[in-house]
């Protein structure tokens, strides 16, 4: 185990003297600053460690404590490790209830800077239209794209602003550092299943993984991962008290129980949980030094790593029932729940050379020359559905057609279906970087100072590919009722050929960092990143900070940064539109056709009431804090921040027909009923304080115990005049005399309440010869929820999510030497959020709660190491759960 007492002592002498790291994989990482270069893995601690690099700083979590959260997703157990983080689990939203959003510091998924070994990843090609909470429309990084086993640490800087990989890191930057020791083949098998008092038992999870670090050549690595999981879906759904099949056959139900059984309808009808999921995940990590290059420090290597992901994800829309006129009793009898088969792959390749670093002493300049690949594609079908419009019949064509006769040239010919292709959703990044740096003496005296140039070009491609045609036609056959039915899959249409195309942007930039030790407790830092868009035009941002020593065991660090994120190709020209008819209210018994949703900022239909070209967001932040180690074993951080975004895009409200006389008449000529778009609609400002305490102490020889605790505390709030929330949206042009507007005060107020103010952790592990027991806690605070607009104080306008508290424990018995067996839960007392019972008692949680509302989750795991295969000696081959052990890294 390492002596916690030395490491310390080492990562603050680091932090205080060494000057600054920096975010290139020229320099080392934080935590390899902290290790010394000494080729071992970087000290865990139970509640996490904070480092530095240069004037911001870094949490550092281990694999070991990722593992040990029990989560099978990488966003799931940082939601549950930084208070900062948020990551709900957003029900019946499309595409988002399978790839979910993940935030830091309540600001927009696009707003968080993702790296793998220093390297920017690519966004997902999902647009988060429902169920984004604030910020619809972003399209994130898909952060459980990765296997956990081939992560060897997650950094997380908490500072926003320009960095040298962008200067779009507004909310802070999560660099995910891969395992590269050449290490004996390990194995982790687990199993877990959900037991909650009140509901059934469900949601069946198991994953399996293994990882192996081969030695390559003279001093090379390849580390191998490969890992297969499968999650059962969870449902917390009420009983569905409406009627169902014919009027007045609805079953008795309270609170969301039934209690007396009128019709032949299954309860619950609807999915209000997790979804089906299964998931395929191969990742690599090769490096090689070159022979000419020599064995002695700043040599030159290769190095290549990336991997490919393929994720099913099943999840439910909302039930159709048997009566309703979407359904024909034919083909559902009892009414459906349309399903969605979301099938996700994800590739990236990232390849270069590199020398040196500029840590190494007199090894003059390091430079690294890279280029990289990412994409993500989504192959979206529909399940358990059909398309009203083309009949009840799925044996033969019976649609007749728009002029409402079976077998003319009109009809669609095609049968109805209760699947449908809707169409995919694809997104590209291409990208060449080079990178230098070095050390220059300064002659003052209190060391070298560190520079880095380089320069990036950036190729990035979004594209929307149609559905099938059953998926979106409109066979104009009449409803079970004899009213107009609607076209195309019911819960979502496929994409239209006039929504589909592709779309590319270039980008280029410099960016240079400066650290300079102006007096020996006195660091300086500068950045400066200019960039140049093929389609938004340039932005000039920066960053200064400071870091200054006030003793041998304390430091304040400072820091003050511009940032720029230009509108992502998603955001510009993504565009989802139904087709339907409805009766035409200016000519009794005339069918009219009509189209609603969301248009791209260019069609004429979303410029009629007053879209216009997207503008980047530009971002303001300052930030300031101190870390203290008083004593041996103890780290103590404390860090504020205040960010501003101006122009922040979101998606607007729907402009409907009827809202206001202004927007009827400005879609008079349009078939549009119903616009949205994207818009630069509300400047923001998010502030907090995040905190840190670590502590732990040897026990004899063989035993040892460690606390820990965080807590962050932030605030999101549109920056408009106090109390008036509906002002914070910006005004719309084309609709400046109408109180409408495109963004309204339940956005606003959701922006800055839909997640808890405060957030905290505290856990402790006891570590004991081949026995340790875990213990942790996890606090949500209270979020408040707007349940009406313009009513005063009625008691009723708001409603308040309690704050909630879950334990979670673990049990980890070495069984042999390579054989570890854990035994844990999570929630185990089963707590729930506030109950709200919406949607008649269906839908009985919010979710965008925090915490979730599984209940309580059970598991067990198997660790397994061979270091025979290899013939290798290891020092304890497993990483326990909050142990280190030593490997041999090959350089």
């Amino acid at each position: 185990m390492t002596d916690r007492s030395n490491g310390a002592r080492f990562a603050l002498g680091t932090l205080l003297l060494a000057g600054a790291a920096t975010y290139s994989a020229t320099a080392p990482s934080a935590a390899e600053a902290q290790a010394g270069q000494a080729g071992r893995t970087p000290p865990d601690t139970l509640a996490r460690a904070a480092y530095e690099r240069g004037t911001a700083a870094v949490e550092v979590l281990s694999r070991a404590e990722i593992l040990e959260t029990g989560q099978a997703e990488l966003a799931s157990a940082l939601n549950e490790l930084l208070p900062s983080a948020y990551f709900p689990r957003r029900q019946v939203a499309d595409l988002t209830s399978g790839v979910r959003p993940f935030q830091l510091r309540g600001l927009s998924p696009d707003h968080t800077l993702v790296l793998v070994n220093g390297k920017r990843r690519h966004a997902t090609a999902v647009v988060h239209t429902l169920g984004a909470g604030a910020f619809t429309g972003a399209s994130g990084v898909d952060m459980n794209a990765f296997p956990l086993q081939a992560i060897d640490r997650v950094e997380v800087a908490r500072g926003g602003g320009t960095t040298r990989h962008g200067a779009d890191a507004i909310a802070g930057v999560i660099d995910l550092r891969l395992r590269n020791a050449v290490s004996a083949p390990e194995f982790i098998a687990s199993v877990g299943h959900h037991f909650p008092d009140e509901w059934d038992d469900d949601g069946l999870r198991y994953d399996f993984s293994g990882n192996w670090g081969l030695g390559v050549g003279r001093g090379g690595v390849l580390n191998l991962t490969g890992a297969f999981s499968r999650r059962e879906p969870t449902n917390r759904a009420g009983a569905d008290g409406r009627d169902q099949i014919l009027p007045g056959d609805a079953d008795f139900v309270d609170r969301g129980v039934v209690i007396l059984k009128h019709n032949e309808v299954a309860q619950p009808n609807h999915l209000w949980g997790d979804g089906e999921s299964s998931n395929f995940m191969v990742f690599a990590n090769f490096e090689l030094p070159l022979a000419a290059a020599g064995d002695g420090p700043g040599g030159a290597e290769l190095y290549a790593f990336g991997g490919y992901t393929r994720r099913r994800d099943r999840h439910a829309g909302f039930f159709v029932r048997s009566m309703d006129d979407r359904n024909w009793p034919r083909i559902h009898p009892l009414g459906f729940l349309p399903r969605f088969d979301a099938d996700t792959r994800d590739v990236s390749l990232v390849t270069g050379f590199r020398r040196g670093s500029e840590a190494d002493a007199g090894a003059g300049w390091s430079w690294d020359l890279s280029a990289q690949y990412g994409s993500n594609r989504v192959d979206h079908d529909l399940f358990d559905t059909l398309n009203p419009s083309l009949g009840p019949c799925l044996e033969s064509a019976c649609a007749p057609g728009a002029d409402g006769i079976p077998g003319t040239a009109d009809d669609p010919g095609i049968p109805n279906r209760t699947r449908f292709s809707t169409g995919a959703l694809e997104n590209h990044q291409l990208l060449a970087n080079a990178d230098i740096g070095s050390r220059i003496e300064t002659g003052l005296g209190a060391g070298p100072a560190r520079v880095a140039l380089g320069a990036t070009f950036r190729l990035d491609s979004y594209r929307i590919l149609a559905g099938e045609p059953a998926s979106r036609v409109d066979g104009f056959h009449p409803t079970q009722s004899g009213g107009i039915a609607p076209a195309g899959s019911q819960r979502f249409t496929g994409f239209r050929p006039e929504e589909t195309g592709i779309w590319h942007r270039s980008s280029f930039s410099l960016h240079g960092q400066i650290d300079a030790p102006l007096l020996r407790p006195l660091l300086l830092s500068a950045t400066g990143r200019y960039e140049r868009f093929s389609d938004v035009g340039r932005a000039v941002s920066g960053k200064l900070g400071l870091r200054l020593a006030l003793s041998d065991a304390a430091a304040f660090r400072a820091s003050a940064s511009t940032g720029f994120r230009p509108p992502a190709l998603s955001q510009s020209h993504y565009g989802h539109v139904t087709a339907g008819r409805r009766a035409d209210p200016d000519e009794p018994g005339a069918i009219a056709g009509f189209e609603a949703g969301m248009y791209p900022v260019d069609a004429p239909e979303a410029g009629a009431v007053g879209a216009s070209p997207l503008r980047g967001e530009t971002s303001r932040s300052l930030s300031a804090g101190f870390v203290v180690a008083p004593v041996d074993d103890l780290h103590f951080t404390v860090d504020g921040y205040a960010t501003d975004v101006d122009d922040a895009i979101l998606l607007s409200n729907p402009l409907a027909e009827g809202a206001s006389g202004r927007v009827d008449h400005l879609l008079a000529g349009f078939a549009a009923e119903s616009v949205r778009f994207f818009a630069n609609a509300i400047d923001l400002r998010s502030y907090g304080i995040d905190a840190t305490l670590t502590w732990g102490r040897r026990l004899g020889d063989a035993s040892r115990l460690e606390l820990g605790a965080s807590a962050g505390w932030g605030q999101v709030r549109g920056r408009c005049p106090e109390g008036d929330i509906a002002a914070c949206a910006k005004e719309n042009e084309a609709l400046r005399d109408e109180s409408f507007r495109i963004y309204d005060g339940f956005d606003v107020y959701f922006l800055e309440e839909g997640r808890p103010d405060w957030r905290g952790r505290f856990a402790t592990s006891f570590a004991s010869g081949a026995f340790e027991f875990g213990l942790g806690a996890n606090v949500y605070g209270a979020q408040e929820e707007l349940r009406a607009l313009g009513v005063g104080e009625h008691p009723h306008r708001i409603r308040l999510l309690e704050p909630k508290v879950t334990f979670d424990a673990g049990v980890h018995v070495d069984l042999a030497r390579g054989w570890r067996l854990t035994f844990g839960g999570e929630n185990l007392f089963d707590a729930f959020p506030t109950r709200v019972d919406a949607f008649g008692g269906i839908f009985p949680y919010r979710s965008f709660s925090a915490m979730g509302f599984n209940g309580r989750y059970l598991y067990a795991r198997l660790q397994v190491s061979w270091p025979s295969l290899l013939g290798m000696s290891t020092n304890g081959s497993i990483d326990g759960p909050k142990r280190t052990y030593s490997t041999r890294r090959v350089r």
